[in-house]
């Protein structure tokens, strides 16, 4: 069974003034050094955040398991990311009790585009495939990243030949990709650059059917890969002790 873990946050943590009154979830990211046998030696949530709130998410992770990373199909230690899905209660003492739900792989950390005015106005919506190559210090290489691909849709149908606003879509994903906030992956103490194929689904406002659909037939984010040959990624163990998502 999974194990959960609870702390009490004090009130000096600003909650959302929508959640200020009822429960809500929020991702921790957690920055883990994983030994060559898989295991996560040490573990440091990576934003700021109230020391008891940064503590239950670190302590989520500590029986999580990794195929470890390899260089040259020799086990590694390494350094990657997590992200731990933490429910916030709102208490009547005014304090917050934080319990770590799930612990994730690492989702790709990009700001949500803006929506081409036109397409959103007339109902059109797509699924946006990037290929984003990032640099050994996370940055985006912005010169060999592009398009994968891309599906779009219209009152809640995909298109197979018209493409309204297919160079808009792309832009404002690109536009999005410029503001990549950087998550660093380490292999043998080297930082090593990587490429991730990110799905951006835009969904016409006001219609939730139509962007059930679209969210329904949008790719998932492929893991994250290392782009020397000889170096393989650590990578959650399916099922083992600890690990709740993929």
């Amino acid at each position: 069974m999974t194990r959960l873990f609870t702390a009490l946050v004090a009130a000096l943590f600003v909650l959302p003034a929508i959640a200020a009154e009822k429960p809500f979830e929020r991702p921790v990211v957690v920055r883990v050094d994983v030994d060559a046998d898989g295991r996560v030696a040490a573990a440091k949530a990576v934003d700021e955040l109230p020391q008891a709130l940064a503590a239950v998410a670190e302590s989520a992770t500590r029986d999580v398991e990794f195929e470890p990373a390899q260089v040259n199909g020799r086990a590694a230690a390494s350094r990657t990311h997590l992200v731990v899905q933490v429910r916030l209660e709102p208490q009547d003492n005014d304090t917050v009790s934080a319990t770590a739900l799930r612990v994730e792989a690492a989702k790709p950390n990009l700001m949500p585009p803006r929506y081409p005015t036109q397409a959103a106005e007339r109902g059109y919506g797509a699924n946006v495939v990037m290929s984003i190559q990032l640099n050994a210090d996370g940055s985006v290489d912005m010169d060999r990243s592009g398009l994968a691909g891309i599906s779009l849709w219209k009152g809640g149908r995909k298109l197979t030949k018209s493409q309204p606003y297919r160079d808009e879509y792309v832009a404002e994903v690109m536009k999005a990709m410029r503001q990549w906030k950087p998550m660093i992956e380490e292999v043998d103490g080297a930082p090593v650059s990587t490429s991730w194929h990110v799905p951006v689904t835009f969904c016409p406002p006001g219609r939730p059917g139509v962007c059930d659909k679209i969210k329904a037939d949008s790719p998932a984010a492929s893991a994250r890969t290392a782009n020397d040959n000889g170096i393989r990624l650590a990578s959650l163990k399916p099922g083992a002790p600890g690990n709740t998502g993929s």
